[in-house]
């Protein structure tokens, strides 16, 4: 058994695990993993606008909304954690007992991403695939550890500054500097959670996974790039 924990269940990350409800349900793959959505967030209206929400979660926090529709939906049962990721330690005790871990990010947020990178360089078997993205374009960037080997980089191997932006923890930043972010598209957010989801079925089909996926909405194009020579995207502006 394989832990699937989804970290951000907005704009890219409500999108994705809608559809890997479907996947799981699809390929009966539902007792194959243990699933963790995790999200501090809580649905606003203007989230109706790009996000797989209704009206009706307004108020409620994203993560639970999205388990509740998986068990709804497709009858898969999955466990939310409605906080946010600020440390390391917040995804350790998330972990069970299972040697893979299938870690997802959708977030925006750069203090995130390092709390996923030092977990991620710390476990022995891990994928941890994260999402990027601005108006139209961004990136998802696969990294790969099996048996303590990195097969792939992950995102802050290609995007090295992303260690060194000081940020506010998630979990005590204003709603004020919340609200202050670049536009996306929901458009954009699909790709980002599409390209998630065909990884996702080539892990869970016993595949080899990782590299770089560069991908613009509206020119309609994604492109897979895995060597080092890469150092221009979204770089993890904004996803969530």
């Amino acid at each position: 058994m394989t832990d699937i924990i989804v970290v951000g269940c907005g704009g890219t990350g409500s999108h994705y695990i809608k559809e890997l409800g479907r996947l799981l349900y699809g390929m009966k793959a539902g007792d194959r993993v243990r699933l963790i959505l995790v999200d501090g967030d809580s649905v606003e209206e203007k989230n109706l606008v790009r996000q797989a929400f209704l009206a009706q979660d307004i108020g409620r926090n994203k993560a639970q909304v999205m388990s509740e529709i998986l068990s709804q939906a497709y009858g898969i049962r999955s466990e939310y954690y409605d906080a946010y990721i600020d440390v390391p330690a917040d995804l350790e005790k998330l972990v069970g007992k299972n040697d893979m871990v299938l870690l997802v990010g959708c977030v925006d947020n750069h203090q995130c991403r390092q709390s996923m990178h030092r977990f991620y360089q710390a476990r022995q078997h891990c994928i941890y695939m994260d999402s990027a993205n601005e108006y139209s374009a961004g990136e998802v960037v696969i990294g790969s550890k099996i048996g303590g080997i990195e097969m792939y980089a992950d995102r802050c191997e290609y995007f090295p500054e992303i260690l060194e932006v000081k940020e506010v923890r998630r979990s005590v930043e204003s709603c004020e500097v919340l609200n202050v972010a670049a536009p996306q598209h929901m458009l954009t957010n699909q790709l980002a959670a599409w390209i998630l989801l065909v990884n996702t079925q080539k892990f869970l089909d016993g595949d080899w996974v990782g590299g770089v996926f560069f991908f613009d909405a509206f020119k309609c194009y994604s492109m897979d790039r895995t060597n080092k020579e890469v150092a221009h995207g979204a770089g993890g502006d904004t996803a969530a």
